[in-house]
């Protein structure tokens, strides 16, 4: 077959790669059985294998190794599965190619394929025709799925090796890896020597050659040193030691060398020439992080570059990451970061343009920011009515105008696909902060016609946000990095059966909700009996809560909003007293507006503006608040605009 550029190999070339580590090792540390069938859990439990990739690939490791080493049909009738070869080895490929598109760094993956684990005859019944099918049958689901490279391991048998070639190398053109394993005497189990192994392999189609497995560091040295010492023409070089010899104990085998010295010893592997290192069994995750700090320091100019590739993409999206053992971590939203200082915040309420145009929208967000508003909340096609999606409001807010916004969010108008879709994509837009609703149905809408969907309700959807927040995607599955939403429910102070309510608003808090914003208040006593209830039959509220203002000019407006929208009720004495006011209904609906915030505010952790498009009284409002409620300066960092909030309250 005419061999084309590699990738990989061109990579290769520039400088020495890091492999993962074991992944038996691994799975038997968790508690799987050596007994097991190691290459059936990509099909029964895929998540688990996925975690392992994801370890040592945070690790450092360059290459992936697909967990297929053994999935062939001699290996697997041994449990009953051969006749499963294709559907394991595809599974094998796919779950790598998800670690890698969810890691977003730049690795390759091996098809990894092992010896039958059978001899070939005269010493066996395998034939080499039954060989060669049985690699072909497993080559043929790699290569289907999509690998980058084979990579060829812990064979013992030289025949057998050059069998598996052959048929790997008139099947394709990618890049193969062949490591054979050497006794202590550095022959392998057919007889030769590593020089003519070395020989052979190359001259049998392989682009690296190297040993693995049974030897550790140190007599793997002398094999790769025979191995390359001789050759007229150079070769490319691999090696994947065991971590030293097992020893028993107890129930376990254990083995003995350690990170430091699988670093000390990648340094003598990398001066001696070789290109390609890893482990084999007994290393972890740990051995390779220990040998990618020597493989930086050894060529620092190419691990910096893949870095600075990914720095830069993430720089463009302006995410700003620190890394743990597990995840990386994102600095809390300026709304977390205020709530979990009890400070007083503010926010106002915005609606996205009808249109693609935009520039009014952005004039108003301007002022409602100029006014001293903490926040913008951006509604999500409130009352069914068609809007601008939220999410790229809120992002042309923090864009251009520069403050922090909240964006509402219902399972309304999204499967649980899009559901998650767009929460990933707000979250790489930098639009944290998440209200989730349930959304008004849409027979009240623009198309009533139109069908709500709901596969989850706000308590599902705020279950969806905290598992992104652990790391995990709505069926439990391991992801990449942890999110770092700010996740917010609602709650209906006047909600006409106010058990359920307060059942539910429990429901989300326990599902992972962090905050809440109520649904407009307009009289302190049915806020405190809310408020009340909930302590008597949960104890003390454990979350922030910002009451809802919405400030009315009016008393048609007020009639309105109580006889016709569901969970708004405003009592009778406003509802009087703005039908006296007749046409100075607007300033008295201030006045009701500040009264309401005079009394809530020693109670809660914020309010949240709801002025419907009326932005001159949200920023009369501001300023009001700024005036009379957050006069006190805050003892903690001396800002002359905040108070502290009591924690007794």
């Amino acid at each position: 077959m005419v061999r084309t550029t590699s990738p990989f190999l061109e990579r290769l070339a520039a400088g020495p790669l890091l492999c993962d580590g074991a992944m038996g090792t691994e799975l038997y540390a968790r508690g799987i059985s050596y007994d097991r069938c190691f290459e059936q859990l990509n099909l029964t439990n895929p998540e688990l294998i996925k975690s392992i990739h994801l370890e040592y690939i945070s690790a450092g490791a360059q290459i992936i190794e697909t967990n297929t080493f053994g999935a062939n049909r001699y290996r697997l009738i041994e449990h009953g599965l051969e006749h499963t070869v294709s559907k394991i080895n595809r599974a094998g490929a796919k779950i790598a190619r998800e670690v890698r598109d969810l890691s977003e760094t730049p690795i390759f993956l091996a098809g990894n394929i092992g010896p039958l684990g059978h001899p070939l005859s005269p010493l066996g019944g395998i034939s080499a025709q039954e060989a060669r099918e049985a690699f072909l049958e497993q080559a043929e689901a790699l290569l289907q799925t999509g690998v980058d490279l084979f990579l060829l391991e812990t064979f013992s048998d030289l025949t057998e090796m050059q069998e598996a070639l052959s048929v790997i190398r008139n099947l394709t053109d990618l890049p193969i890896v062949a490591l054979m394993t050497f006794g202590e005497d550095g022959t392998v189990a057919s007889g030769e020597d590593a020089q003519l192994v070395a020989q052979q392999l190359r001259a049998s189609g392989a682009d690296v050659v190297g040993a693995n497995c049974a030897l550790g560091p140190a007599s793997m040295f002398d094999v790769v040193v025979t191995m390359s010492g001789s050759q007229i023409e150079p070769l490319t070089i691999a090696v994947q030691p065991n971590a030293g010899l097992p020893k028993r104990v107890g129930n376990r085998f254990m083995y003995g060398a350690t990170p430091d010295y699988f670093a000390a010893s990648a340094q003598r592997f990398l001066e001696s020439g070789v290109r390609l290192i890893g482990g084999c069994c007994g290393t972890t995750a740990q051995h390779i992080a220990a040998m990618k700090k020597v493989l930086v320091e050894y060529a620092p100019e190419l691990p910096h570059q893949e870095a600075t590739m990914i720095e830069h993409v993430r720089e463009r999206v302006r995410v700003r990451e620190t890394s743990d053992e597990t995840a990386a971590h994102l600095p809390p939203t300026q709304l977390a970061r205020l709530l979990q200082q009890r400070k007083f915040v503010i926010s106002v309420e915005m609606s996205p343009p009808r249109s693609v145009k935009f520039t009014r929208f952005l004039q108003n967000a301007r002022t409602i920011q100029e006014s001293g508003a903490d926040f913008i909340n951006i509604t999500d096609n409130a009352m069914a009515r068609v809007r601008m999606n939220n999410i790229a409001a809120a992002r042309l807010i923090q864009q251009h105008i520069g403050i922090e916004t909240i964006v509402h969010f219902t399972p309304r108008d999204r499967n649980l696909m899009a559901l998650q879709s767009d929460v990933i994509g707000a979250h790489a837009t930098d639009i944290r902060n998440m209200l989730i609703i349930t959304g008004d149905p849409p027979m009240h809408g623009d198309f009533p016609n139109a069908t709500g969907i709901w596969d989850v309700d706000s308590i599902g959807l705020i279950a969806i946000l905290n598992k992104l927040n652990q790391g995990l995607d709505a069926r439990g599955r391991k992801l990449a990095v942890k999110s770092a939403f700010c996740i917010g429910c609602a709650a209906n102070p006047t909600a006409t059966d106010i058990e359920i309510d307060i059942e539910r608003l429990q429901q989300k808090i326990e599902q992972g909700a962090q905050y809440i914003m109520t649904q407009p208040v307009f009289d302190t006593d049915t806020l405190l009996a809310y408020i009340e209830r909930y302590n008597q039959r949960y104890g003390k509220l454990p979350i922030p809560l910002l009451a809802g203002i919405q400030p009315l000019h009016s008393y048609q407006q007020a009639e309105k909003f109580h006889q016709e929208v569901p969970g708004l009720v405003i009592p009778d004495g406003i509802r009087t007293r703005l039908r006296e006011a007749g046409e100075a209904g607007s300033q008295l609906g201030i006045a009701l507006a500040r009264e309401m915030i005079d009394a809530i505010a020693p109670l809660v952790q914020g309010v949240y503006l709801m002025p419907i498009d009326r932005f001159e009284l949200a920023s009369e409002l501001v300023a009001y608040i700024r005036e009379r409620v957050l006069m006190q300066q805050s003892a903690q960092d001396g800002e002359p605009d905040r108070i502290e909030i009591d924690a007794a309250q």
